[in-house]
């Protein structure tokens, strides 16, 4: 009998996909960016086809938005829908960061407080290119330990809605220290195995972070990088 061969890979489309993902999630698209597929063939290096099939999915999965002919475009996220996405954001991550504290474990404290660490440090050196990357680490490693596979693919669909945006944080939010003592607590909590300290700690620093977003918007409700330094100058 014939037996199928195991395929090592994924497939090109799937990875490109990744990759944009994964751009969107750092920042590196700005919002009401146009993306042809030419360009993030170029970018990939890779033919047209796989980058086709990876902006069908994303724009299906409502990530992206279909453009013009050959092309998506990155949502342009506005106060009302910013405040949907983080209601439902609260509720989820919320959720995930009690049961994560259920699970807790010595290599889940040890791998928090590392990057924890290594979030301070870069706000202490001003070096912030790789910051939101170690922050969403942090996130994601609570949301993974929650072992709620489904949960966990919610939540990441909702960070790649707001990633243009979440780079806004950038550095005035960021170098204040406001969300650190949130990060600090939910470690703690975790490490505790106290869910419901975990979860409240956890909505705090989105909803913290959410408020510095919307007083960025301009006058039509579009959240824009410099808006809160051009309110307080007027």
């Amino acid at each position: 009998m014939k037996t199928f061969e195991k395929i090592e890979t994924a497939p090109l489309w799937n990875r490109v996909r990744g990759q944009i993902k994964d751009a969107l999630l750092a920042g590196r698209f700005e919002p009401g960016q146009t993306l042809t597929l030419r360009s993030l063939a170029e970018m990939f290096g890779t033919s047209v086809t796989p980058v086709r099939d990876a902006i069908n999915h994303l724009v299906a999965q409502g990530v992206l938005e279909a453009g013009p002919r050959n092309a998506a475009v990155v949502p342009d996220v506005a106060s009302d829908l910013l405040k949907e996405i983080i209601f439902v954001r609260a509720e989820l991550e919320g959720r995930a960061a009690r049961e994560a504290a259920t699970r807790k474990s010595p290599e889940l404290i040890a791998a928090l407080s590392a990057k924890l660490e290594s979030m301070r440090s870069l706000i202490r050196q001003r070096q912030l290119d790789t910051y939101l990357d170690v922050h969403r680490d942090f996130h994601f490693t609570i949301y993974e330990s929650a072992g709620i596979p489904l949960l966990y693919e919610m939540i990441e669909n909702l960070w790649l809605r707001t990633g243009p945006i979440l780079t806004y944080v950038i550095p005035d939010y960021v170098v204040s220290l406001r969300g650190s003592d949130h990060h600090q607590k939910i470690v703690a909590a975790i490490e505790a195995g106290d869910g419901p300290t975990a979860e409240a700690e956890i909505v705090s620093d989105i909803e913290e972070a959410a408020n510095y977003l919307l007083s960025c918007a301009d006058e039509y409700g579009r959240i824009r990088r410099g808006q809160k330094l051009a309110h307080h100058a007027g």
